[in-house]
C-alpha cells in the first residue's frame, strides 16, 4: 500500500478564509454583514475559491512533472 501525499490542507484553507472574511467584515454595519453573508453570494465566493484551489493544485502537479 502506497502512502498518500497530502496535496490540500483543508485546515489551513479554512483558517485563511476565516481571517480574510474577518478583515472584510470588520468595518461593516449589521445590514452590510447580512448582505455579505447572503446565501447566493456565499455560494458564488465559495465556488470561486474552489476554482482557484483547483487551478493551484493543477499548477503544482504540472511543476512536479
Amino acid at each position: 500500500m502506497k502512502a498518500k501525499t497530502k496535496t490540500f490542507d483543508a485546515v489551513a484553507e479554512s483558517r485563511k478564509w476565516k481571517e480574510t472574511v474577518g478583515k472584510r467584515i470588520a468595518g461593516m454595519t449589521a445590514e452590510e454583514r447580512l448582505a455579505y453573508f447572503d446565501r447566493a453570494a456565499v455560494r458564488r465566493r465559495f465556488g470561486e475559491a474552489l476554482r482557484r484551489a483547483e487551478q493551484a493544485g493543477k499548477a503544482q502537479d504540472e511543476q512536479k512533472k
